[in-house]
């Protein structure tokens, strides 16, 4: 019978003794011993008296990237017809941003779950959702500056991490439409994503009229002109996802194709090649 692998915080007070040995026999025996930690280290080292440095930090963040990568492998559990299966499942959406929010973190620095996050803003906002509904909701996201857009990185991975944005960091358009949909989720308030390339609006009813309105700006309304004038030289398809809601398997396959592009722009051949493996799982290739 197989020891379980020791992942005490003495053990990981060791380890973390010998990340400034370079050497690649103890860099090697340092990086398979913190993979018994699956990724992540970030609550036992807020428990041990040690501080790292930047460079140390994103050292050990690095070692422990190659576990981060095998845990989105086991938990990406997605039914037989892929997106489609999805289809309307909100939960199940939630459950694989989670895992690639989990998969994304640094494994280094605490942080709330996913869920945790979402659950506290929804609670902050409940009272703001029965008296304004939605577009109280646009408001105290956007309008109030809370969460900002991330115009100059807008391909920056961790746009992408919702569990990054919601500790107060931008994001891109997508990434801010998201939040939006998840806390209009929790209140049962109605609230649908327009999914656009390099765009994300979020569509609403306040007071008898259907609203749009862009979380990346601020959450401004944008009117039905400046719409048409947007989407004019979009191809047919494209132009027709504004007539109806994006499904949560179709914001799933977005998620993961625009990570394949990010992580691939930068080189980063191993990530991009992962994202790909997941986005398998969801489309029928070609994709």
């Amino acid at each position: 019978m197989t020891a379980a692998p020791d992942t005490s915080p003495e053990r990981l007070a060791l380890l973390l003794r010998l990340l400034d040995d370079d050497s690649p026999p103890v860099r090697a025996s340092v990086e398979a011993a913190l993979s018994a930690y699956d990724g992540d280290v970030s609550e036992l080292l807020g428990g041990l008296q040690i501080v790292l440095g930047e460079p140390e930090q994103e050292l050990l963040s690095l070692m422990l990237l190659p576990a981060r990568r095998e845990r989105l492998r086991r938990e990406w559990v997605v039914p037989a017809g892929g997106a489609g299966a999805v289809l309307d499942d909100w939960d199940q959406f939630e459950a694989l941003l989670r895992s690639l929010s989990d998969y994304l973190h640094d494994g280094v620095t605490l942080r709330q779950p996913l869920g945790d996050a979402l659950d506290l803003l929804a609670e902050e906002l409940e009272d703001i959702g029965t008296q304004e509904g939605a577009a109280g909701l646009n408001r105290a996201l956007f309008e109030s500056g809370r969460f900002k857009a991330n115009f100059r990185e807008e391909d920056e991975p961790d746009n992408y991490d919702l569990g990054h944005v919601l500790a107060g960091n931008p994001s891109n358009a997508f990434g801010l439409g998201l939040v939006f949909l998840f806390v209009a989720h929790r209140l049962d308030i109605d609230v649908e994503g327009v999914s656009l390339p390099q765009s994300f609006l979020c569509r609403f009813h306040d007071e008898g009229q259907v609203v749009l309105t862009e979380p990346a700006m601020k959450g401004r309304t944008i009117t039905s002109e400046d719409l048409a004038h947007r989407i004019r030289r979009y191809p047919r398809e494209v132009r027709a996802m504004v007539a109806r809601p994006a499904t949560p398997g179709e914001l799933l396959v977005r998620v993961v194709e625009e990570l394949a592009t990010s992580w691939s722009v930068r080189g980063e051949t191993e990530d991009a090649e992962l994202m790909e493996e997941l986005l398998a799982t969801l489309v029928k290739a070609p994709f």
